[in-house]
């Protein structure tokens, strides 16, 4: 029996999604990029895997994990679409609700595409995880690196696991407990609020800054710099002028802490953390949706 045309199955695919998505509420068709699991000829035309992202329902339990898709996701997994966090859920053209995550992390685990529990889904292609948003294909392919592993938990295991641990604690330490759950915007004064700081001249800078008070300076330096001793090669940012190995200063920039905050995100997450102006208040917003040259945290050195 011949597998059916990839082309055809698209089509009818999307017809599906299409007539579905009416009866689901908080929802949008989405698509990832395949590639052919063997690349028997040369071809420019790109393949899609088309899915309805949504809400969960309440009590629907996910086939793959046995628990219900409302569920707390993996400390290290991020919301598919940083922009309706909680669209937490995939619905197939074949009517099948899985946990994004962990659906992505069958598909990109087994090499295809296809529904977990029917088997309906393309023949010959797979996700094309290279070429993935970078807030999902990270995730994904650590948990991959785990699995990779023989036996119990090996040194690497645990250093990895110690280093997603001291990232989200030094995250909800910084910005809040539940920022890599729902991704708020965050204006200033939020962060002045909750590092308890106080505006000081610096004799260094020659100007009066945003400092955090000694606690706070010293308890976020520690959170950092366990983070930082995971992985000191990957870690380490570039511009770093602190000596991990003593105690930290006595006071701390909120601009450096922010920097820093800017650097976990994106090495842990693929994110950037940036900053505008909000022109009702004069206030400056922190925010991970959205980034550019202009828009970047400014170096505070």
């Amino acid at each position: 029996m011949r597998a059916p045309n990839s082309n055809a199955f698209a089509h009818g695919s999307l017809l599906s999604l299409c007539r579905i998505l009416p009866k689901c509420s908080n929802a949008k068709i989405h698509r990832l990029l395949l590639r052919k699991v063997v690349e028997d000829c040369i071809s420019t035309k790109q393949h899609f895997i088309k899915f309805i992202l949504k809400a969960p329902e309440e009590g629907v339990i996910c086939p793959i994990t046995q628990e219900p898709i409302t569920a707390p996701m993996s400390d290290e997994a991020l919301p598919f679409d940083l922009d309706h966090p909680d669209r937490t859920a995939i619905r197939l053209a074949c009517q099948h609700d899985f946990s994004a995550f962990w659906l992505l992390f069958n598909w990109a685990h087994n090499n295809h595409v296809k529904c977990p529990l029917c088997r309906a889904g393309p023949s010959d292609f797979c996700l094309d995880v290279a070429r993935m948003p970078h807030h999902i294909r990270v995730p994904l392919q650590r948990h991959m690196r785990k699995l990779q592993l023989n036996g119990g938990k090996t040194q690497m295991e645990t250093n990895s696991l110690s280093e997603s641990v001291t990232a989200r604690c030094f995250i909800d330490a910084v910005a809040g407990d539940s920022y890599l759950d729902l991704f708020p915007e965050q204006q200033e004064q939020e962060y002045i609020d909750r590092l308890e700081c106080t505006h000081k001249f610096s004799l260094s800078l020659g100007e009066t800054c945003v400092f955090l008070s000694p606690s706070k300076s010293q308890y976020i330096f520690n959170l950092f710099a366990s983070w930082v001793k995971c992985d000191p090669v990957k870690n380490t940012p570039s511009w770093n002028i602190f000596d991990f190995s003593r105690a930290g200063p006595n006071i701390i920039l909120l601009g450096t802490v922010l920097h820093q905050l800017d650097h976990v995100l994106n090495v842990m997450y693929g994110l950037s953390f940036s900053v505008k102006m909000n022109r009702h208040n004069r206030q400056f917003v922190y925010t991970v949706f959205q980034s550019s040259a202009r828009d970047k945290i400014n170096d505070p050195f």
